[in-house]
C-alpha cells in the first residue's frame, strides 16, 4: 500500500501551484498605486507575507445626486488602513480581497447652500485585481472599494470603483 501511494505521488506534476518558479509578491515588496474614475485613489502597500499586504489608502470621491427637486453635491476624503489577502492567482493576474478601518471628511452642499461637514470613522472592504505588465515592476490595477459610513447623515454606503497603475519596488 505504501508503494502505491509513493508511486501515485511520484506521478503528480513536478510543479504544484504553491511551488511556482517565480512569484510576483515577494516579502518586503512595496508599491505605490494611483487610480482614477469618478474617484481618485492613492495607495501604499507593504507585503506582509506571500499572500497578505498591509495597505494605506487615500480616497477622494466627488459625487452629485438628486434628492427630490434638490441637487446635492458632495466631496468625500477618506483615509484608511486595510489588510489585503490574495484569493486568486494565475500567472501575472492576481485577485485580492481587503477590509479596513479609517476616517473620512465629507463636505456636502445643496442648491440653497445648506452645507454639511462631517469627520467620522468609516469601514472599507473591496476587491482588487492586478495584471502585471512588467514583472515585479508595473501592474494595471482595477479596484472596487465599498466605504461603509454608519455614522454619516448623508451616506451609509459609498461605492468607489477605480482603475490605475501600480509601481512595485
Amino acid at each position: 500500500m505504501k508503494k502505491i501511494i509513493f508511486l501515485a505521488l511520484m506521478a503528480l506534476p513536478a510543479q504544484l501551484l504553491a511551488q511556482e518558479p517565480y512569484y510576483f509578491h515577494t516579502i518586503r515588496t512595496n508599491s505605490l498605486t494611483a487610480s482614477f474614475g469618478r474617484t481618485w485613489k492613492a495607495q501604499y502597500s507593504y507585503q506582509l507575507s506571500r499572500r497578505g499586504q498591509l495597505k494605506v489608502v487615500g480616497t477622494y470621491v466627488s459625487d452629485e445626486y438628486d434628492q427630490g427637486s434638490n441637487r446635492i453635491s458632495a466631496d468625500v476624503y477618506n483615509v484608511n488602513i486595510q489588510l489585503q489577502q490574495n484569493v486568486f492567482h494565475y500567472e501575472e493576474f492576481f485577485a485580492h480581497l481587503s477590509a479596513g478601518v479609517g476616517g473620512y471628511q465629507l463636505d456636502a452642499k445643496d442648491k440653497i447652500d445648506i452645507t454639511v461637514r462631517e469627520r467620522k470613522f468609516s469601514f472599507s472592504g473591496g476587491l482588487q485585481f492586478e495584471f502585471y505588465v512588467m514583472r515585479n515592476s508595473i501592474a494595471i490595477i482595477g479596484d472596487y472599494e465599498i466605504l461603509w459610513m454608519p455614522f454619516s447623515d448623508v451616506y451609509r454606503v459609498l461605492h468607489a470603483p477605480t482603475i490605475g497603475v501600480g509601481f512595485f519596488f
